[in-house]
């Protein structure tokens, strides 16, 4: 019997540095369409400007590029390396505005910046000092990610595209049976967890940021959280993720609790569990399934 299947149109943007990874990426969306895909009756075109684009009069280049093929697509996947790119009408680049139009649709960009070593000579530092401009601008944002090569690139890639997709299929279900969560993320550097955030509201999870386990413990005392995240060296201390533990469990033996932190050993997961933990990982991908595992349990 014939399937339902929902189209999702990828943009594909990148400067002419990066352009040969084009058909890398397109192999690793054929690949989650073939597993990830099938599994979840979901299918993803990619779209690139040199394939899917057409000869037209009328407009400046990347308006009409716009109108063809930005515009339309569900999300985007943008890649930099040395190359901002050339300029059009009003940014810095094509890919730019390709990125900024997405993100003020509010559509979903995946967005990767190459950290690996470049000859002095072949650099160009203005195109460069753009990319950092870029950068900067979005670095508390939670949409890109640093790769050291194309393997790491198209693993980046991949645990995105199924997390993302995931949230979205796994998310609807989640509220309907769920209703609202809170989860009380304890960290002194939050903006490492944007990323993770974000996804995780897509199940219909609300947060509360707290910096220190002193703040911790004092929002405990004033509202009634349905899980627990904390990182493990803070100002306080270089173990102050069991610290925060331990008092939780002196006065809630329930309530979940996930170290998220630099490691996923088996010396810190058994520590963690000793404790009275629900996990330690370094891993979004694990983060997430703990998280959602924990709160349907709850």
């Amino acid at each position: 019997m014939p399937s339902k299947i929902t189209v999702y149109d990828l943009l594909v943007s990148c400067p002419s540095d990066v352009s040969d990874l084009i058909d890398v990426l397109e192999k690793e969306v054929n690949h989650f369409n073939n597993f990830f895909g099938r599994s979840n009756n979901v299918i993803i075109r990619t779209r690139y400007w040199a394939e899917d684009s057409y000869s037209e009069f009328g407009d400046h280049p990347q308006q009409l590029l716009n109108k063809q093929i930005v515009d339309s697509s569900d999300l985007a996947l943008g890649v930099f390396w040395t190359r901002f790119g050339t300029p059009t009408e009003n940014y810095g680049s094509g890919t730019e505005e390709e990125i900024e139009r997405m993100l003020m649709m509010g559509k979903q960009v995946f967005l990767y910046f190459f950290d690996k070593p470049v000859s002095p000579s072949k650099l160009d530092q203005e195109q460069y000092k753009k990319i950092q401009e870029f950068m900067h601008r979005y670095k508390n944002k939670g949409i890109f990610f640093f790769v050291q090569d194309e393997r790491s690139l198209v693993k980046k890639f991949r645990e995105n595209l199924e997390l993302y997709f995931d949230s979205i299929i796994r998310g609807a279900e989640f509220k309907k049976k769920t209703g609202r969560k809170e989860i009380l993320w304890v960290d002194d550097r939050p903006e490492n967890n944007v990323y993770e955030r974000n996804t995780l509201e897509k199940y219909g999870i609300v947060f509360t940021l707290a910096l220190s386990t002193q703040q911790a413990v004092k929002d405990m005392k004033y509202n009634d959280f349905d899980l627990i995240i904390s990182d493990m060296g803070r100002k306080e201390g270089k173990q102050e993720g069991y610290v925060l533990l331990d008092l939780v469990r002196k006065n809630d033996k329930k309530i979940p609790f996930i170290i998220y932190a630099g490691s996923k050993q088996e010396k810190h997961i058994n520590e963690t569990l000793k404790r009275g933990g629900q996990g330690c990982t370094n891993d979004p991908g694990e983060l997430i399934d703990l998280v959602i595992k924990n709160l349907l349990n709850g």
